[in-house]
């Protein structure tokens, strides 16, 4: 999980030097879904510090569902858990990183204009963006692997640990709604992501369902 920082490097700079970019059509399907532009018009139509300030941290908070989910899990004996956690964020990295690969998009911090009114202003809006100015990488955006990976190892934290996932799965959803907010993913980007992570933990419910057994075979009459 700590390596996949470098593989998401590694994306970004192969996407780069291939210099391809599918932002054009995203923007199209955010202008015909919401009839705008989110991840443009949301964060300059309600620049309220508070609702800047609680997005935002929620959006930092990725770091810490990654690593509350899996780690809570296996340090209250959970090691079961915490395999599925590790596994549902892994795999919602995998596929993310895929499609990042075949579908180059920038993101809507490379291609709209940044805003700069109070809502940028407050302590983790600067901290976050200082933080992506130095380590974020280029095409990676749809869909949003901090959207994919975040849901899926808050929901395996429910999964395993109701308690952990009580206080993991409400960040996760604000992280969510900050990636648009703080003008770091479209909100196609979210949805695509929100989506993966919905499909990944369905699958891994399906595969440790029990099966029944099956029936006994009937003897020979007697």
């Amino acid at each position: 999980l700590i390596l996949t920082g470098g593989l998401y490097t590694a994306v970004g700079v192969a996407n780069r030097a291939a210099g391809v970019s599918w932002d054009p059509a995203v923007l199209a399907w955010e202008a015909a879904l919401f009839g705008g532009q989110p991840s443009f018009d949301w964060i300059r139509a309600q620049p309220w510090p508070w609702l800047s300030f609680l997005l935002h941290a929620a959006y930092g908070s990725y770091y810490f569902i990654l690593a509350a989910s899996p780690l809570g899990l296996w340090l209250t004996g959970r090691h079961a858990a915490a395999r599925r956690a590790l596994r549902l964020t892994m795999s919602a990295f995998y596929a993310c990183y895929l499609a990042f690969l075949v579908f180059p998009v920038a993101g809507p911090r490379y291609v709209l204009p940044a805003v700069a009114n109070e809502a940028r202003q407050v302590l983790p809006a600067r901290l976050v963006h200082g933080i992506l100015e130095g380590g974020s990488a280029w095409g990676t955006a749809f869909p949003s692997s901090h959207v994919a990976a975040g849901l899926a190892a808050a929901a395996a934290a429910w999964l395993g640990w109701r308690a952990l996932g009580a206080v993991l799965l409400p960040l996760a959803a604000l992280m969510s709604i900050g990636t648009v907010y703080g003008q770091f993913h479209y909100a196609v980007d979210a949805l695509a992501g929100a989506a993966i992570a919905a499909v990944l933990v369905g699958l891994d419910l399906r595969r440790s369902r029990p099966r029944p057994a099956a029936a006994e075979a009937p003897g020979p009459p007697a």
